[in-house]
This record gives structure tokens, C-alpha cells and sequence, in this order.
């Protein structure tokens, strides 16, 4: 892994709980309490020069290779050998031709050119985009991070955003603590003009404190595969923080994946969980896992925010 480069640090403390069965959405409507909260995470800023590398970067040619070829141990780790059969009768991840707020995260680290999937959440200025935290940051942060809304087949239907601010749990980042496994980022149009990626794309509601089942979809951007791939689902509770899915086809690539109460044709509805978590999003391609978005994932959100 490379060194991280330079970030910037912002201060780290403590939430209360929430009282149980509080349920929150985080919207511009919806996330109205008073200031942005505590922070609980770490803000990296991503330089002009070094977003302006990444658009060089991230060429037709690129991206076709880094689709081809994941890392298995480096985005999802499906990988190693299950000691569970699958249950019967679980469902089958279908290809199809994606929708605007969904797409795949690019990126780079010490051992090479990457892919993630992530999606965009409401928000007050329309620039967030959320994702697993470990798509972008493991022993370092990644580097030359391009967010493609909607990416199918090569083709960037609604442009290639750039990631001004990465911004991960602290938790996360001292010890990988998996029911942390949740990052947001701050797009930006390339050259930095243009509309918010949320007035181009739509955007997702983010779901606080739903609890653990829910029928589901949910959608992720598979290695060596041309098209996203979508699943219709019921989430349940795998242990205290993390939820699980069944539904075979989610590979390498489909970590930070969003599952999606309420969906729609266009990619809308309530995002509640994201592939990652437990295992970085589980060691087989028929279960996925995600961590519990509480009160750690709101302020979290609302510190992006701020940001800007």
C-alpha cells in the first residue's frame, strides 16, 4: 500500500446513542437538527493538481482494465473458501442497464487501478456520494478517485466526477472496525463547472436507525462485466451492527453497493446499507454483508456536509 498523503485532520469525539427505534432520514428535510453534530471522522481533501491527475488518469483504455481484472484480495475478498452452503431457492443477480444515481467508483493504490461501486445521497449542497469505506481507505487512502454515475459498458452517460474530500470514520481508520465500513465523498464536476452531481443524477434519502429487515434492492458493478447487476431481497440481521442479503452475483467491485428501500426505475428511494462491513461485504458471491447505519453514519454524513 502506498503512504497516505497529506490529509486533514478534524477532531474526533464521542456520540450518545440514539434512543431505540429511532428512525431518521437524512435529507435536506429530514436531517434537521440543530448544527452538524460532533465530528467522528478524519476529512481528507484532495488537492486541484491531484484531481486534475486522476481525469488524466482514468482513460476509456483504463477503466476497461480495471473492470477486467480486480484484486481480489484488495476490493471485495470473495475469495477464500465458505464453510456454509448456500441456502435454497436464494435469487439471482440480474444484469441491466443501471440508473443515474448509481455507478462505479475507479481508483488506485500501491497495487494498482481498482474499482468500487457507490451511489449519491441527498444532501443540502448535492455533492455527496457514499461508499464502502474500505473501497477508500485501507492502509493509506486511495488515490486517483473518479466517481462514474450510471458507468455501463464503458460508456459515462452523466460524466466522470472527481472526489474533492474523502471522509471516513475515524474507528475505521485507527482499527478497520467493521461496523464503521461506511465513507462519504465530495464530487465535483471535472474543471470544477457545472451543476452538483445531485441536480444531474438524482439521489438516494439516506436511512438512519431502520432496523435490520426490509424487502430490498440492491445494486453493484461486478468485475469483468459489462453492465450493474441488480437484485431484489430481504435484508436480516446477521449479528448486533451488521445486516446480511442473499442473492448470488455479487462479486469483487459490488462492495459499497447500495441497499434500497422503496426503490425506483430511476435509482431512488432510501438508501439504508451499503456492501461492505463484516468480511469488507462477505468471502461468497450469495451473501453480502453491511454495517448498521446509526448515529455513528449521520454524523458522519452531517460532517460531509459541512465540509462542502
Amino acid at each position: 500500500m502506498p503512504p497516505a498523503i497529506p490529509l486533514v485532520l478534524v477532531a474526533v469525539s464521542l456520540l450518545t446513542a440514539s434512543p431505540a427505534g429511532a428512525a431518521l432520514t437524512a435529507s435536506p428535510a429530514g436531517a434537521a437538527a440543530p448544527g452538524p453534530g460532533p465530528p467522528v471522522g478524519t476529512v481528507h481533501t484532495i488537492s486541484r493538481p491531484a484531481r486534475d491527475a486522476a481525469l488524466a488518469f482514468w482513460t476509456p483504455a483504463r477503466m476497461a482494465r480495471a473492470t477486467a481484472a480486480q484484486d481480489k484480495a484488495e476490493v471485495k475478498g470473495r475469495v477464500k473458501e465458505h464453510q456454509a452452503s448456500p441456502p435454497p431457492g436464494i435469487p439471482q443477480a440480474k444484469a441491466f442497464g443501471g440508473v443515474p444515481t448509481i455507478g462505479a467508483l475507479f481508483y488506485t493504490t500501491g497495487s494498482g487501478a481498482h474499482f468500487c461501486t457507490a451511489s449519491v445521497v441527498d444532501s443540502e449542497r448535492g455533492n455527496l456520494v457514499m461508499t464502502a469505506a474500505h473501497c477508500v481507505y485501507s492502509s493509506g487512502y486511495a488515490t486517483n478517485i473518479e466517481f462514474v454515475p450510471g458507468y455501463r459498458d464503458g460508456r459515462r452517460r452523466y460524466g466522470a466526477w472527481l472526489v474533492q474530500a474523502v471522509v471516513v470514520a475515524t474507528g475505521w481508520r485507527q482499527r478497520h472496525d467493521p461496523d464503521l465500513d461506511f465513507a462519504f465523498l465530495t464530487v465535483v464536476p471535472p474543471r470544477g463547472a457545472g451543476r452538483p452531481i445531485q441536480r444531474v443524477t438524482g439521489g438516494l434519502k439516506l436511512g438512519i436507525g431502520r432496523g435490520y429487515a426490509h424487502p430490498i434492492k440492491v445494486v453493484g458493478y461486478n468485475d469483468a462485466a459489462a453492465d450493474p447487476v441488480w437484485c431484489a431481497t430481504a435484508s436480516f440481521e446477521f449479528r448486533s451492527g451488521q445486516m446480511e442479503f442473499y442473492c448470488r452475483g455479487f462479486r469483487d467491485g459490488t462492495s459499497g453497493g447500495p441497499w434500497v428501500i422503496g426503490y425506483t426505475s430511476r435509482g431512488t428511494g432510501t438508501l439504508f446499507g451499503v456492501i461492505g462491513g463484516y468480511q469488507d461485504g462477505g468471502d461468497v458471491d450469495w451473501a453480502s454483508y453491511s454495517a448498521v447505519l446509526g448515529t455513528a453514519a449521520l454524523a458522519l454524513y452531517r460532517q460531509a456536509e459541512a465540509t462542502g
